[in-house]
């Protein structure tokens, strides 16, 4: 079975052998002739980095153009892909010492075209043709063909100085007159006197303490049934911020023994050793229309615990002052 089973596999090895086109590719090629391979890649690279100076400086390309012909000559023998990863690298640096030399190209005064040197040439190649007329016409038909020979394709006409009607933007401007007022529109702010800012107690601590008091005759409460106001939605959000200031001074608190949120009144702690005794959290609450619908459904709430608030009218004076 077991020798069945390696002819099988010599078998395969041979037809993929002969499928392999061993001049570019030689799975079998000796060991010894890729080491010395790799070995002058990477010397050619070396030496070719250090000369980048030289190679890049020279007016006529021939330095660089035969390390080029060095690396053919290295590539014509690789057949596998470690050496093929090393001359793409050598290709990497050859092409960037050749983009710096292209950039490094001045074009100035001795790589002009002389006109009076290119019309002389045109004259004398088309005086070999046989439509040329001596100074009365070219040949260009005989010209054209002399030139097509330097072409790939059919060039098109096209204007040297570019379209022969341009239609030029004009930028509109628009001037805006000024705005003149009318003086007798104008209103000036009346003077403030001293009667008209109305001062007003601190509602915020005489509702903390209204609410202290309400839930004092309660007892232990929901606290979403004690906070939430089903008629009003902006009083619930005051009723949560009325009740923080009593968790936060320590004489009321929230259990959660029962599973549900428990609100109910504490006995004042001595404020030296509150902090030993109370074991203080803080949270973050956020309530928005939709969840103050939701607690409403599921706790039916039909009634606020905390009376409602009147709303108080503006309280400035009605001297219309703004």
């Amino acid at each position: 079975m077991g020798n069945s089973k390696d002819q099988g596999l010599r078998q395969v090895e041979e037809l993929l052998r002969k499928d392999i086109d061993t001049s570019q590719y030689d799975p079998n090629q000796s060991e010894d002739e890729r080491r010395l391979l790799r070995s002058q890649y990477r010397d050619l690279q070396e030496q070719t980095f250090e000369k980048r100076r030289e190679l890049v400086a020279q007016d006529s390309g021939d330095g660089l153009l035969k390390v080029l012909s060095q690396s053919n000559t290295l590539f014509s023998q690789v057949r596998n892909t470690q050496e093929a990863i090393l001359d793409s690298r050598f290709m990497v640096l050859a092409s960037d010492l050749n983009s710096q030399k292209a950039q490094n190209i001045n074009i100035g005064q001795d790589t002009e075209v002389n006109l009076d040197e290119f019309v002389a040439k045109v004259i004398t190649t088309s005086s070999e043709g046989p439509k040329h007329i001596h100074d009365v016409s070219l040949d260009w038909e005989y010209i054209g063909k002399k030139a097509s020979t330097f072409g790939k394709r059919a060039y098109t006409m096209d204007f040297m100085l570019g379209p022969l009607s341009v239609q030029r933007k004009e930028s509109k401007r628009v001037r805006t007159g000024k705005l003149s007022k009318n003086k007798d529109d104008l209103v000036m702010p009346a003077q403030l006197k001293e009667g008209d800012i109305q001062k007003q107690e601190n509602e915020t601590s005489n509702n903390v303490n209204n609410i202290y008091k309400t839930l004092s005759e309660l007892g232990p409460i929901n606290y979403f049934k004690f906070v939430t106001n089903p008629d009003s939605f902006s009083q619930t959000v005051e009723n949560i911020f009325y009740v923080s200031f009593l968790a936060r001074t320590g004489v009321a608190g929230i259990s959660t023994a029962t599973g549900q949120p428990i609100l109910e009144i504490k006995k004042p702690q001595d404020d030296s050793n509150m902090e030993d005794m109370v074991s203080k959290k803080q949270i973050i609450m956020g309530i928005d229309i939709k969840d103050w619908k939701d607690i409403i459904d599921t706790y039916q709430i039909t009634s606020s615990c905390i009376p409602t608030r009147p709303i108080k009218e503006n309280g400035t004076s009605t001297s219309g002052w703004y």
